[in-house]
């Protein structure tokens, strides 16, 4: 299949209304939704190179930032994670995406997740890729990369660079190979900007949600990704685990959300999983 003409078709940026407030999102193409909701602490930024690859496909690649990030409204104090699923789902409507496949990574696996159990007309399939349905031990071990860091105003100056260390720390954990360079200075920036963007505020919602216990609930299919060394692969046989008749795919090394030259072999996997009969 030829996809040159359809790779030009641009993402293009807006605002919809929700009760809450204003939702910031990424659009590119026409078709069948596919909703792409991004880790934390990013923002639908990180798919932006991935849209028109699936516009190509004959999907509407849509790219939200989920409620109190990006460049959405962050109103979101002592929200749990069911109330960021329903703020989706609200968006969703408002941008006439409903029902609509919905793709989500991270602390997205979990919003996603509560979307299509509170709604399982409005999500036609579910791809839950790195989900983080850990146990206490294995939560605070990811956690443990981060220990020191505040923002906190100290005469050691650590807040000064407490940004920098947030958003590097990540990216390392995100891709063991990552190192700061010349070559990688750019997503370094692009990523500080969505943590500025999102304010540096504690979200605690994720660490008090069982994700776990709530994924046999799930009625739509789904997929469950990983890959290799991606932080949350411990957790992957007990998803596909507790999900009834989930599939599962394991991509080998580093994910390859994270590398623009693998950008064929990410949506080539989800586009056969929304194919499918």
């Amino acid at each position: 299949m030829s996809t040159g003409a359809s790779r030009a078709a641009p993402v293009r940026r807006g605002y919809c209304d929700t009760q809450a407030g204003q939702v910031h999102y990424r659009a590119c193409g026409d078709g069948r939704p596919v909703v792409l909701l991004h880790w934390a602490p990013a923002s639908g930024r990180m798919y932006e190179h991935l849209m028109p690859a699936f516009a190509a496909r004959g999907f509407r690649a849509l790219a939200p930032d989920i409620y109190g990030y990006g460049r959405s409204d962050k109103r979101d104090t002592g929200w749990a994670i069911a109330d960021y699923a329903r703020n989706l789902g609200e968006a969703l409507r408002s941008l006439g995406a409903w029902p609509a496949n919905v793709v989500g990574g991270h602390l997205s696996a979990a919003i996603a997740t509560e979307l299509a159990i509170a709604e399982p007309a409005g999500v036609t399939r579910l791809v839950l890729d790195g989900s983080p349905a850990w146990t206490p031990a294995q939560r605070a071990a990811l956690l443990q990369g981060f220990a020191g860091l505040s923002p906190a105003i100290t005469a050691r100056g650590g807040h000064k660079s407490y940004a920098w260390d947030m958003i590097e720390r990540t990216l390392a954990q995100w891709d063991d190979r990552f190192r700061v360079t010349e070559a990688t200075l750019p997503i370094v920036y692009a990523c500080l900007c969505d943590y500025l963007e999102t304010g540096l505020r504690p979200k605690p919602a994720l660490g008090a949600h069982d994700l776990l216990a709530r994924l046999p609930q799930l009625a739509a299919p789904v997929l469950a990704l990983t890959a290799e060394t991606e932080p949350l692969r411990p957790m992957h046989d007990a998803v596909v685990e507790a999900v009834r008749g989930a599939q599962q795919h394991v991509f080998p090394g580093a994910h390859p959300l994270l590398d623009p030259a693998r950008a064929e072999e990410y949506v080539g996997v989800i586009d056969r999983f929304l194919r499918m009969v």
